[in-house]
């Protein structure tokens, strides 16, 4: 078969011969007509060896009545489509073994009648990569299902404990606080001191568990997403901060600062842990100095940037990740505190569409600057 198109001279016949893809001719019965080399090899047959038989020798047996009546019914209609879209195809070989296909028809009339031709492919290696695919993503889903309900469960678990723990610390103090206030008399001065030191761990104890609640109800007691000026913010922690900041003659400078969508108790949050800390981890005979500023976005526009820094005591920048781990304490017992406020920042500025980081060196400050998204989707992290 031989077509004149423009100047060049194309031989049809070859392009069946030669074509890397399996290619077959069925009549209105489904008996195979042509059949080319390369539909030979995918399915094993010897030259020639397709020809004469049914079409249906070429699927599993499992398919092969259907086949029948989905014949007949692309017989009553021809037109151009692809076979199974959105399911999965399967051919048999010679041995019987099966492998995944995609086929596409195209009917054609000649003067001998009606036929139709098939294009194969073996798709073996591509329906390998993408089983491959949805199982690793079944995998993933599976294993973020169950991250979000071990999250859930330690959230639970931390909120119900740390409440739970009230109760016993409430009566361990108040009876403490009765011994040395109706029985003092006949206490000697030890166990004066023991009491004293009861009544000052079980403070601590009480300190540790509202740190717990609140860094547990970040998610599960958060409030919308609502439009927050964090000028507004800055001047009603600065006010709440306001006897540590005239005890310490702090040197506050406060830079404009920007409106965002978020929740806001958490931006109060966010703020509050971060001017306390540089107030706590001062230098002595050092007069405090705290700048809060808003920085150009490194991630654009639709972030905004805030940095809390201070000539405070500073620490070793190889701990710049272990401090927003909960529980992370760098100067041990030297300064009160439970080791959750930056574990706190952190988690609220994931939670909002950003992250926090610090860069610091020892006797010369620390610099905390965090991101958020202006208009963050909340997201809860693991």
């Amino acid at each position: 078969m031989k077509v004149r198109t423009s100047n060049i001279k194309v031989d049809f016949s070859a392009l069946f011969e030669y074509a890397t893809e399996g290619i077959l001719v069925t009549d209105d019965k489904g008996i195979i007509v042509l059949a080319n080399p390369a539909v030979e090899r995918l399915f094993q047959y010897p030259e020639g060896g397709l020809v004469g038989l049914p079409v249906e020798t070429l699927i599993p047996n499992r398919y092969k009545s259907k086949h029948s009546s989905h014949r007949e019914h692309f017989n009553q209609s021809p037109h151009p489509r692809r076979m199974g879209i959105g399911l999965d195809l399967y051919g048999m070989k010679r041995n019987g073994e099966e492998f995944p296909v995609e086929v596409s028809l195209s009917p054609f009339h000649t003067d001998e009648g009606e036929f139709v031709i098939a294009f194969i492919v073996d798709y073996t290696i591509r329906k390998r990569h993408e089983d491959a695919i949805l199982e690793q993503k079944k995998d993933l889903e599976d294993l973020a299902k169950a991250l979000k309900t071990s999250n859930e469960d330690l959230e639970n678990f931390a909120y119900i404990s740390s409440h739970d723990l009230q109760e016993p610390l409430r009566k361990i103090r108040s009876f403490s606080d009765m011994l040395l206030n109706n029985e003092s008399e006949g206490i000697s001065a030890e166990g004066k001191d023991y009491l004293a030191r009861i009544q000052n761990a079980a403070s601590r104890m009480q300190t540790l568990i509202q740190d717990l609640l609140t860094f547990s109800r970040l998610t599960s007691r958060a409030k919308g997403i609502e439009t927050v000026d964090l000028n507004n913010v800055v001047r009603e922690v600065l006010s709440d901060l306001e006897l540590a900041i005239s005890q310490s003659d702090a040197k506050i400078t406060v830079g404009k600062m920007p409106i965002i969508k978020a929740e806001p108790t958490q931006m109060r949050q966010l703020f509050q842990n971060l001017i306390s800390n540089a107030l706590k981890f001062r230098q002595e005979h050092t007069v405090p100095e705290i700048s809060i500023q808003q920085k150009t976005p490194a991630l654009g526009p639709d972030f905004v940037e805030i940095s809390v820094k201070d000539n405070g005591i500073g620490f070793n920048e190889k701990y710049h990740d272990k401090i927003f781990t909960i529980f992370q304490r760098l100067e041990g017992k030297k300064y009160e505190g439970t080791g959750i406020g930056l574990a706190i920042c952190r988690k609220i500025a994931l939670r909002h569409g950003g992250n926090i980081t610090a860069s610091s060196q020892p006797g010369e400050g620390a610099e905390f600057t965090f991101i958020l998204a202006k208009n963050p989707k909340i997201i809860d992290p693991i």
